[in-house]
């Protein structure tokens, strides 16, 4: 698959863009959507998606902006209750671009609204997992109390933390590449690797 990682290293954010027959999909992107469009320049793809893994609380993300100004469809949980122009992507949900299918997982735990998004091209699988599973930590259940469409305590995040890491991945294969939201030096984990990337 033809995927490029975009660090924001202030914020030890990743975003990621997927590129298939000519056509882009841009994962969690920064607020600066500039290197995302540099990038399609010179694969000469057409931007035509964003996925959202959740609402960001440490970071403004640039999903609204290249909208308006590529028309991508932005793709989200319905249980983030967004007001912008989007189309829902949870459980069961498939979007296709060029070989590449595109398929969502709802994983609850450091937000209720947190969706893993799973990519796959024949046999090779990646899994963008926002702020949910990072490489060697999980993501921080205490940042929802009071933000958000959807308020949830600290211990049913926890709780449904726990349960989306026993349950939610088990289907995938064990040579799932890893890409996360974040990694070493962000506040939303505790023991995240220097590693960008890893398999499951």
């Amino acid at each position: 698959m033809n995927i490029t990682q975009f660090e924001d290293k202030p914020l030890a954010h990743y975003s990621y863009t997927i590129i298939s027959d000519n056509k882009m999909a841009i994962v969690d992107p920064s607020r600066d959507p500039k290197p995302y469009y540099k990038l399609a320049e010179k694969e000469n793809a057409k931007i035509v998606a964003v996925f959202e893994t959740h609402p960001h609380a440490d970071f403004v993300s640039s999903h609204l902006q290249i909208h308006k100004e590529t028309g991508a469809t932005i793709f989200v949980s319905k249980l983030v209750g967004a007001n912008y122009p989007h189309k829902t992507f949870d459980d069961g949900d498939v979007f296709n671009l060029g070989s590449i299918q595109f398929s969502a997982i709802n994983t609850p735990g450091h937000s209720p609204d947190s969706i893993t998004i799973i990519a796959k091209n024949n046999a090779d699988y990646a899994m963008f997992s926002g702020d949910t599973l990072f490489i060697g930590d999980v993501g921080r259940p205490d940042l929802r109390e009071k933000a958000g469409n959807m308020k949830a305590k600290r211990e049913e995040l926890a709780k449904s933390m726990y349960q989306t890491m026993q349950t939610k991945f088990n289907d995938l294969p064990d040579n799932t590449i890893v890409y996360p939201a974040h990694g070493a030096g962000s506040l939303c984990g505790k023991n995240l690797s220097k590693d960008a990337s890893s398999t499951l």
